[in-house]
């Protein structure tokens, strides 16, 4: 269970300040702190202040969080907390702490980022990840590496998909143990559980991730790593729920208490919200093919779009089109970024 304490945001900036023409320079270390109440600090999220959203890949918050100012377009940021109102990001580059009673999280704020090392992430799902697309076959996780490729930007990718599968058939099957092997390390591991268990037998899903998964993901995390829980589509048919509306809501609240439950840093990518938000003008086989259950080519692209924003900490406003219409593509993109908080 969280428990609350004092947290406060400690900042500490170096500043060149000027002495005297020709006496050289001098670079004292301000400190400030800011009180925020709230919970573990785990739970911090960094928002966008206009819409209130997080901004995923930054949240929550976690030891090592570069915020790249450049990559924001002159978003507004603060810091919120359960139950506790938010307290406004420092805009000044430098390296800050978040710390409570229990732990600290450092991060830095940068307006002049440097080169970055690849970014590692690992997959694990099924055919709603897995399955290809017909204009270039690739599935979502070669989408993200080609989007990234195009967009200049170095990944790494791992999968370990079987059509389907729950991911404790995965595991039971052994083939995630190559993956989380000790040698390997990871930015991001984005999981995929089967379309409907999350929504329908929550409890199996918690099992699943608390007792099996968490432990393997703890040790192959990268120092300031995070779990992307990938938030299922509601079915073309709602079985075993009375429409769609329904569906979803169960898929909200259970992913919801999935992500509160998982004691390691964690997002939900909102993948059923956005495709709500499409279908709701599009109609539903604008996303779902005909078998009502897997992604059309333009839901794969919204899919990669979206995994690239979360673990490239960027919108993907800017994206390649890669095989969809430029209109469209533009369409699906900022309905990614709406819902990213880019």
């Amino acid at each position: 269970m969280p428990y609350r304490h004092r947290l406060w945001i400690a900042a500490v900036l170096t500043l060149a300040v000027a002495v005297a023409a020709g006496l050289g320079w001098a670079t004292p270390r301000v400190a400030a702190e800011i009180p925020v109440a709230g919970v573990l600090v785990n739970g911090v999220a960094v928002v966008d202040e206009a819409t209130g959203r997080p901004v995923l890949g930054l949240s929550p918050l976690t030891d090592g969080t570069v915020i790249d100012l450049t990559r924001l377009a002159g978003r507004r940021l603060a810091l919120r907390t359960d139950e506790q109102a938010d307290v406004a990001v420092p805009t000044t580059p430098g390296e800050y702490t978040v710390t409570d009673d229990e732990e600290a999280i450092h991060y830095s704020v940068t307006t002049a980022p440097a080169a970055r090392a690849p970014i590692s992430v690992l997959f694990v799902g099924n055919s709603l990840l897995g399955s290809y697309t017909t204009a270039t076959g690739e599935h979502t996780p070669a989408l993200v590496r080609r989007l990234a490729a195009a967009a200049g930007r170095p990944i790494d990718v791992t999968t370990v998909l079987h059509s389907g599968y729950t991911l404790r058939q995965t595991w039971n099957d052994g083939l995630v143990a190559t993956a989380i092997s000790a040698a390997r390390r990871y930015d991001y591991v984005v999981l995929q559980e089967y379309s409907t268990l999350v929504a329908t037998n929550p409890a199996a899903a918690t099992d699943t991730l608390l007792h099996t998964y968490a432990p393997a993901l703890r040790r192959v995390l990268k120092p300031g790593g995070r779990v992307v829980l990938f938030k299922n589509w509601a079915l073309a048919d709602p079985a075993p729920f009375p429409s769609r509306t329904v569906a979803k809501a169960a898929i909200d609240e259970h992913y919801a208490d999935l992500s509160a439950a998982l004691d390691l840093p964690n997002l939900l990518a909102p993948i059923g919200d956005e495709f709500e938000t499409v279908i709701a003008g599009r109609g539903t086989s604008y996303l779902i093919v005909p078998d009502g259950k897997h992604p059309t080519d333009a839901a794969r692209y919204l899919d990669a779009v979206t995994l690239y924003g979360i673990v490239f900490q960027e919108s993907p406003r800017d994206l390649s089109d890669l095989y969809v219409p430029a209109a469209e593509a533009a369409a699906l993109r900022s309905v990614a970024a709406a819902a990213i908080g880019y």
